[in-house]
């Protein structure tokens, strides 16, 4: 084997490592922040859905990134227990990034109209900007 062979393949082998090793730090989250994000909610004009409510009803909520136009699912949560009237704090810790940087966090209520069909509240109602560093720990409020 030549001697310029034998560079090509280490360079390729390298490069190899290198694609693969970026792909797992993105793909697994391994500098991913641990977010928490919080909200209030008033569950008097629509309540949570139940066994026995399943239209015109919360279903749950979800946590979006709206920083662009492509909103983006970070995480879904629960309704609390119990849902009922004014509840605060309602919160939900998940991991983001990439990317990182000043993100747009956004919670929608997810709930069920007359006919039981996916209703959802406005994006803009209730969101916050922070700022996402890999491998740190964030806390935003959704107002």
């Amino acid at each position: 084997m030549s001697v310029f062979r034998r560079l090509s393949v280490r360079a390729i082998l390298a490069l190899a490592s290198v694609i693969a090793l970026s792909w797992g730090i993105f793909h697994f989250r391994v500098l991913a922040a641990n977010v928490r994000a919080s909200w209030t909610y008033d569950y008097a004009p629509e309540p949570a859905c139940s066994a026995t409510r399943s239209t015109n009803c919360i279903d749950h909520f979800e946590v979006l990134d709206i920083t662009t136009r492509n909103f983006a699912l970070l995480a879904s949560a629960p309704n609390p227990s119990p849902a009922n009237g004014k509840v605060e704090d309602i919160s939900i810790t998940f991991k983001y990034g990439p990317p990182f940087g000043q993100r747009t966090i956004s919670v929608i209520a997810i709930g069920k109209d007359t006919e039981g069909k996916r209703v959802m509240s406005n994006p803009y109602a209730a969101c916050g900007t922070a700022s996402i560093r890999p491998g740190s720990a964030v806390s935003t409020i959704l107002k």
